[in-house]
């Protein structure tokens, strides 16, 4: 959500809140019999003199593969690349029923691919998204080579490699027969006022007053923090780790960040966990826990059970050190990574800029502006990082990428889903638009509690891919 995306089995669950989510790695008992690889990548792809090469993680599959079948590619994202996959999901499915060669590439700069000794500012202009498309399609072709893979490619990916899955095909429609993008964000956007709408939209379908609720919640705790006797009984109803200052400002809005990530998380994931949307409102409207603010507690406590948090670390300068330590070490990794490609490339910031403040009015753009300026530059401008979305939307086309072959998915309770393109393409590149399910729902094998639709949109993907590969 908010801060980093996706790091759920790099950091630990609690640690995925704040970025764009990524996708929930295969249970622990899942086989991972497939040791890790390491291919020679360039550096920089587009310097055309010369450019060092480093060592970048994959995994391999050729169980299921026959000669002249095709080759699947699983795109890593902003954390560490899981060789479960390799034995697990629809994607498992699909190289099971067309014999095809599985690959897992792991994305540059996160997990145990690391290009460069540290990450000081002058490294990091080694990390994007263009460098990572350009590494995937070296690594494809070598692959072919190597494997003597004559048959089509395919990529999937989920959240942000469900971004990267349909530029890939944008960007290199000769190496791929078609691509998977679910749950992937297209439109880069500063201010995702959208993302928590779509967080009120989701809790709404369970009834009225559920999110009437937290926002008086949230009122009441905007006037409390005014009220330095109230700061004491604030920091015991939610958990921080140290006293909260309601005088810091930044250490005001990480605070209600967290709140609202721990809340938004629930429903970005709705179903994976012990708590989902109906337990969230199912609180909110019980009066006999108390006022509203005493259900709000009551309900981030549980969800900090749900994502393995003991308290709330709000300090701003408890996150800041993180986005500012260089090594790959440190016990931020990811964090400065993630945070480096929403600065410059895709925004996405989850402000409560909603019309209707219905989850108040304290996140504003410049308070996420202040992560990329601490951790990288004063000096960026607002005009810095509005050409940066220009320049990105200019590149991939935003919600109208020019593809064929690509299908896009998304769930309508997923808050990611306001980003992707969510209308047919053309003929060759469908949307498939899933009613009740949430992020990246449709990469993980057919359980009893799917929907109809949810094992419907699966179906068609495989079936879109099976075309795909014989055409």
């Amino acid at each position: 959500m908010m801060r980093s995306a996706l790091f759920l089995s790099l950091l630990g669950i609690v640690s995925a809140l704040r970025g764009v989510k990524r996708t929930i790695d295969p249970p622990s008992d899942v086989k991972v019999g497939y040791p890790e690889q390491w291919y020679p990548q360039k550096l920089d792809h587009f310097d055309i003199v010369g450019t060092p090469t480093w060592n970048q993680r994959y995994w391999a599959n050729f169980d299921e593969y026959e000669e002249g079948g095709p080759a699947l590619i699983f795109i890593g994202g902003e954390g560490e690349a899981s060789p479960t996959w390799l034995n697990y999901g629809v994607w498992y499915s699909i190289a099971q029923e067309n014999k095809a060669a599985m690959f897992i590439l792991e994305h540059r700069f996160y997990g145990q691919s690391r290009p460069t000794e540290d990450m000081s500012l002058e490294n990091m202009k080694y990390l994007s998204s263009r460098q990572g498309l350009e590494d995937l399609a070296s690594f494809m072709t070598s692959m072919s080579s190597t494997h003597n893979i004559t048959g089509p490619w395919v990529s999937f990916g989920g959240s942000y490699p469900g971004s990267m899955s349909a530029w890939l095909k944008l960007k290199y429609p000769h190496l791929l027969a078609g691509a998977v993008s679910s749950s992937g964000p297209l439109f880069a956007k500063m201010d995702y006022f959208e993302y928590l709408g779509v967080v009120r939209d989701a809790l709404d379908t369970t009834g009225p007053g559920c999110n009437e609720a937290i926002t008086e919640a949230l009122e009441e705790v905007e006037i409390l923090l005014l009220d330095d006797a109230a700061w004491p009984q604030l920091s015991e109803q939610f958990k921080t780790c140290v006293p909260l200052d309601g005088s810091n400002e930044n250490d005001v809005k990480s605070f209600i960040e967290l709140l609202i990530d721990n809340l938004a998380g629930i429903v970005q994931y709705n179903g994976f966990y012990d708590m989902d949307i109906n337990d969230v409102c199912n609180i909110m409207r019980d009066e006999s826990i108390g006022s509203p603010l005493e259900r709000f507690a009551e309900l981030n406590s549980q969800t900090m059970v749900v994502f393995g948090s003991e308290c709330q670390d709000h300090e701003f300068s408890a996150f800041t050190n993180l986005l500012t330590d260089t090594s790959f070490n440190g016990v931020g990794v990811g964090w400065r990574q993630w945070i480096w490609q929403t600065c410059t490339e895709f925004g996405w910031y989850q402000t409560t800029n909603q019309p209707d403040e219905v989850y108040g009015r304290l996140l504003d753009l410049d308070f996420f502006k202040s992560w990329c300026r601490v951790a990288f530059s004063d000096a960026w401008s607002d005009e810095t990082f509005d050409q940066s979305m220009i320049d990105t939307n200019t590149e991939y086309g935003g919600f109208n990428p020019v593809v064929e072959n690509v299908v896009f998915v998304h769930g309508s309770i997923d808050p990611w889903h306001a980003m992707g393109v969510l209308e047919d393409v053309n003929e060759k590149s469908p949307s498939i638009f899933i009613e009740g399910t949430s992020h990246c729902a449709d990469m993980y094998p057919d359980a009893p509690a799917d929907s109809q639709d949810l094992l419907d949109a699966r179906q068609r993907i495989k079936g879109l891919v099976k075309s795909w590969i014989q055409a």
